[in-house]
């Protein structure tokens, strides 16, 4: 215990301190107060992991390491691990706060974070040459005994001890507002947020990536082929890929706009869309697949600079992809869209010149495609991680509608079924529950049982395309075929009509579109006039201050909106 201080005291640490060897004797579970219950790492079970008592030494820079005040333990190279067992009386959500120290790596350490035997994912252990607090994440804990475990990932980190304290229920309850960041949102995008909101936490939504080409050979349907084939069914969601479509008369059309037109009007499925953003105008670029780091030169900073040649290009590439999700809006196609993706991994060029520079591109990719391009028809998904350095990376709760996360932990030839419920709920904390969550891509799909006992509400799974999908060791053919045959499972015949989906009372109104034609012009400002003259209250279009009647202020609103002065009406902020 070393000379920490130790705030409770547990029939389950007395037996283990004063009978050792007698583990055939059933420890009463304790009841969790809100503060928590501590367990301390180097009474529990060690795989290889050192135990160490005031440790001092040196970073190989000659900082002093000083964790004096504690007995701990240490895991090394991987095959090492530390372990405690948690004893509970209620199942149910549990935070982890682990107090550690990692003075090895000034960017990060990952370890494997598992609860009875079962990965949950992955922890980010940031830089500290001291002891440090911080959660480790939510996890679904069994009444009865539970072994909470760090296993070697990147390794070499201190664990001194671990706190186990019921979830704030204001993260658990997933309560999602049914409206989305852009107030000028079309009919079908409201209407699809609606259904997602209502979903969530209740089913999960299959999805998988088609194979991006020409998509003029059988090939390109080889993942869904297999699904039916499989499972008899096919999935609810379609990941589209719109990496061919770039400005400067580079432009290779696949016809990819129109398989998601297909896949919304004609299946009656969710289209979602992602961008491997080649290196605008191929400057920099030194191989063909150009939107990895390695393969271009391509400045970020320097596309955001106006009058650059990389701003030019960045432009160009960004009026074509507008014009292609303008297409998809005249069809009356809502898209889930997903830029920027895996940013923080900045193996990406939006990604390689850190957090803030690419914030700036995804918020001036935002305002362009919906202030400047009037495209209203896109819900925003950013593709997140946990680390501590994540908020950095983060957009803005006015700019996301959606956070994903791209699952690839299978390993050692093995599949991995986990539900990964502490990644899960530690995107949910990352915006307070105000925001849906989802597996944005992922080579296994949890298994079912996993997704339902571990309470993680994924809103979808969607499986990158060929082996990732097909390999046995990614995706055993019977889990596949269970999941998709389960209740808990919605698939593409199980989708409601997307388009007549109900949304909440008033998100059907267009404010400001007096005539009802789906667009703010000179010809609302002049029914408005009239309107106001004819003492016509009952224009719900026309309230444009929210205060329930229509007014000489809804006119000098609707006037503003017109000269650009403002973008939204404060009507649609209430």
């Amino acid at each position: 215990m070393g000379r920490k201080t130790v705030k409770y005291v547990f029939l389950v640490l007395a037996l283990a301190v004063l009978i050792p060897a007698m583990p055939f004797i059933k420890v009463a579970a304790v009841s969790i107060p809100p503060e928590g219950v501590r367990y301390e790492f180097e009474n529990g079970i060690q795989n290889n992991a050192e135990i160490h008592t005031d440790y001092v030494g040196k970073t190989e820079d000659g900082q002093t390491i000083d964790l004096t005040g504690a007995t701990c333990t240490f895991i090394a190279q991987k095959g090492t691990s530390t372990s405690v067992n948690v004893e509970i009386d209620k199942a149910g959500l549990y935070e982890l706060i682990v107090r550690y120290a990692q003075p090895y790596d000034k960017t990060k350490k990952v370890q494997y974070l598992n609860v009875n035997h079962s990965n949950q994912g992955e922890v980010s252990f940031p830089y500290t040459l001291t002891w440090k607090e911080m959660s480790a994440g939510i996890v679904k804990l069994n009444q009865g005994t539970n072994n909470i475990e760090f296993e070697s990932y990147w390794g070499y980190t201190f664990f001194d001890y671990l706190v186990v304290k019921p979830a704030d229920e204001s993260i658990t309850g997933l309560k999602v507002e049914k409206k989305l960041v852009n107030p000028k949102a079309t009919r079908e995008a409201k209407a699809l947020m609606s259904y997602l909101v209502d979903v969530y936490g209740k089913h999960i939504l299959s999805g998988q990536q088609e194979l991006c080409g020409s998509h003029n050979y059988d090939g390109s349907e080889a993942e869904f082929t297999y699904i039916r084939e499989k499972t008899g069914k096919l999935p609810a969601v379609r990941g589209f890929d719109f990496m061919n479509y770039r400005g400067n008369g580079l432009l290779w059309d696949d016809l990819c706009a129109e398989r998601v037109i297909d896949w919304y009007n004609n299946k009656g499925g969710i289209p979602t869309v992602c961008w491997h953003w080649f290196s605008p105008g191929n400057i920099g670029k030194k191989a063909d697949n150009s939107f990895y780091t390695d393969s271009t030169t391509f400045s970020i900073s320097k596309a955001l600079t106006p009058g650059t040649a990389e701003n030019t290009a960045l432009l160009d590439d960004i009026k074509v992809m507008a014009g292609k999700f303008k297409q998809l809006q005249d069809a009356g196609v809502p898209v889930l869209f997903r830029p920027l993706h895996e940013a923080e991994g900045a193996w990406f060029w939006w990604g390689a010149e850190g957090p803030q520079n690419c914030v700036k591109l995804y918020r001036l990719l935002y305002d362009k495609f919906t202030n400047e391009y009037g495209l209203n028809n896109l819900i925003w998904v950013w593709t997140s991680y946990t680390y501590e350095t994540s908020p950095q990376w983060y957009p803005g709760d006015d700019v996301v509608d959606m956070v994903g996360y791209d699952k690839y932990n299978a390993k050692d030839g093995l599949p991995n079924g986990s539900a990964i419920t502490s990644t899960f709920y530690n995107l949910v904390k990352s915006t307070g529950g105000k925001k849906l969550v989802t597996m944005s891509e992922n080579d296994t799909i949890p298994q079912v049982s996993n997704l339902i006992n571990e309470k993680a509400a994924w809103l979808y799974f969607c499986p990158w395309y060929g082996w990732y999908l097909t390999g046995e060791q990614n995706n055993p053919v019977n889990w596949l075929t269970e999941i998709y045959k389960s209740e808990y499972c919605i698939t593409l015949d199980e989708l409601p009509d997307l388009k007549t989906y109900p949304v909440p009372d008033g998100q059907d109104i267009l404010y400001g579109d007096l005539n009802s034609d789906k667009s703010i012009d000179s010809l609302d400002l002049a029914l408005m006039k009239k309107c106001i003259l004819d003492n016509n209250q009952g224009i719900k279009a026309a309230d444009l201050d929210g205060n329930g009647s229509t007014d000489a202020l809804d006119l000098a609103l609707i006037k503003q909106y017109l000269l650009g002065q403002i973008s939204v009406f404060p009507v649609n902020n209430k």
